[in-house]
């Protein structure tokens, strides 16, 4: 089941979830700071765990599917069926954890001043042109993007973002010049770290079949269906 999408008045601070930051993996956390200039951190930018071994390098797969499995979107089949403010989250945070040069960004007492256009880019580089852009505030599991008509601007809180799902991939298979991934979910909450500082084993709570289409830029996401117990063991 998703996890509960946050409403304005429950957004909570990234300050209380303290207790899971030995745990970020890869692209896993963008983390907003201001250091002489504000920057953005990709925290250990490592490679998403991967359950099995695969006969190809899936980095760019998990890389792709760092937020598409953070947000946590509906299911779809039809990318122009799927939940508009979702993929625009999702262009958004790919876009503030995507190793952007922040210091052509304007930052404010409010937090960091993103151009629409760039986010505009970010959205047709992963989701391709079927899909209509309208600009609007993101609001996800624990911060919110305000965005202002006036100045075609998103403003961006200095704080960092963890969102409650790291992705795992399990299999890959091509079929008509497509990508499909198996995927398992990993709750943030889950996982455990050893004293050591290695991964604990932990199950995802869910996975999905994610579908792929390779494209000049990278993937543009097709489709996300839902798997039962049965498919997946």
């Amino acid at each position: 089941m998703s996890a509960k999408k946050i409403t304005d008045e429950e957004v909570v601070s990234v300050g209380k979830k303290r207790k899971i930051w030995p745990l970020l993996l890869g692209t896993l956390v963008f983390a907003l700071a201001v250091v002489g200039t504000v920057s953005i951190v990709n925290t250990v930018r490592a490679k998403i765990v991967e359950y099995r071994e695969q006969s190809e390098d899936t980095s760019a797969y998990a890389r792709y599917l760092t937020w598409v499995v953070g947000v946590d979107p509906d299911p779809f089949t039809d990318i122009t069926k799927a939940n508009y403010d979702s993929l625009l989250n999702i262009a958004a945070c790919s876009l503030l954890s995507d190793e952007v040069k922040t210091g052509q960004y304007q930052a404010t007492e409010d937090g960091l001043v993103v151009p629409q256009g760039d986010v505009e880019s970010k959205f047709i580089e992963m989701f391709g042109t079927e899909v209509p852009i309208l600009h609007k505030t993101v609001v996800g599991y624990g911060y919110e993007f305000t965005y202002s008509a006036q100045t075609k601007t998103y403003t961006v809180p200095l704080t960092g973002v963890v969102p409650p799902f790291v992705p795992r991939i399990e299999s890959v298979s091509h079929t008509g010049g497509l990508v499909v991934l198996r995927v398992g979910y990993v709750s943030t909450s889950n996982v455990e770290v050893s004293p050591e500082g290695e991964l604990e084993a932990t199950q995802p709570d869910k996975y999905m079949d994610i579908t792929l289409k390779q494209t000049e830029n990278g993937f543009n996401l097709v489709s996300i269906v839902t798997l039962t117990m049965g498919e997946y063991q």
